[in-house]
């Protein structure tokens, strides 16, 4: 029998791609729902984990310890992550800093000491930077170094900075994101000072 003529050259193609469409939406939908709150778990963890680091704790290991510990030790207040240390004393206060990167927004949980005058640390929790350039503000070497730093930062040539309080190393080959962290930490340093007069 030959299959000719309008349903099957017209009618029976666009049939055929409705129904292969609602099953691959189906399925994509299905694995969304199934997974939803075990990623939005996921995400609260390295959140969580940002607001320790930051405020210079050190991370457990177990996503279990880490709750534990930040329930233990961190109160949130209107966007503002009061850390307190064993004896219940603020250490740090953290808040969430982003602006604009090289190839899209760069998001940080920037920690200050209770004077909020010098950095406690900062973790990037979300950035699109070029692999071996400008994502290398993720590595612990460009992190570490802002402890204990007050603002506004200076950001010298990498290797070269001294023991001065402002003074951090830029990453070499990232030019542009160097300069779109320095101004995205120093507006930090702004709203730290912003909310110490507040207080």
């Amino acid at each position: 029998m030959k299959k000719e003529g309008f349903y099957f050259e017209r009618i029976r193609p666009v049939v055929v791609m409705i129904i292969i469409t609602v099953v691959c939406i189906g399925l994509v939908s299905g694995i969304y729902l199934s997974t939803k709150k075990l990623v939005t778990e996921n995400e609260d963890l390295v959140f969580r984990k940002a607001v320790l680091y930051a405020a210079g704790i050190s991370v457990p290991e177990s996503n279990v310890e880490i709750n534990s510990l930040y329930d233990e030790r961190v109160t949130e207040k209107d966007s503002l992550y009061i850390v307190k240390d064993t004896a219940g004393e603020v250490m740090a206060l953290a808040f969430i800093v982003s602006g604009p990167g090289l190839w899209g927004d760069i998001e940080a949980v920037t920690a200050f000491d209770k004077t909020l005058e010098k950095f406690s640390g900062v973790e990037f929790t979300s950035q699109n930077e070029t692999p071996g350039l400008g994502a290398r503000i993720t590595e612990s070497w460009f992190k570490e170094q802002l402890r204990g730093k007050s603002t506004p930062l200076i950001m010298l040539p990498e290797g070269t900075r001294s023991d001065n309080v402002n003074e951090i190393d830029a990453i070499t080959g990232a030019t542009r994101t160097s300069d779109y962290v320095l101004a995205i930490l120093n507006d930090a340093g702004v709203r730290a000072a912003s909310l110490s007069r507040d207080n």
